[in-house]
């Protein structure tokens, strides 16, 4: 399963993904996002919180891409990921490498309270 959220300022993109999933969810997840990448100006953060994630398939990373692509082009300049089991890490790091601007950053947590705290401390739109 998977939510997408968008803020009203047009800076902050959430993606949580909890439970199983497959390749065709993470389809429906990028069709969402192309329908709300209309609010957000370059900039913008990602949140993507797995918090809740049990497994994903490895068939998903073709659609991944794609949204890492998106959002890239879209002007996206940070990426805080909330992965608490390291176990559970998708391989996310190695596939940023080839979707993201090298000018994006990418910070990931154990925790969802930890991600918060850190961008409550340092808005990257402060900078």
């Amino acid at each position: 399963m998977f939510l997408c959220n968008a803020d009203k300022s047009g800076r902050v993109l959430t993606i949580s993904y909890s439970q199983h999933v497959g390749a065709e969810e993470v389809r429906r997840c990028l069709g969402t996002l192309r329908n709300l990448m209309g609010h957000f100006k370059p900039g913008f953060l990602l949140l993507v919180d797995m918090s809740n994630l049990e497994s994903m398939d490895a068939s998903c990373a073709p659609e991944l891409g794609a949204i890492m692509d998106l959002c890239s082009a879209r002007g996206m300049l940070t990426v805080v990921r909330v992965i608490p089991d390291p176990n559970k890490d998708i391989g996310l790091n190695l596939i940023s490498r080839f979707h993201y601007h090298p000018q994006v950053k990418t910070q990931t947590y154990e925790s969802l309270a930890e991600a918060i705290k850190s961008l409550l401390t340092e808005p990257p739109w402060s900078c």
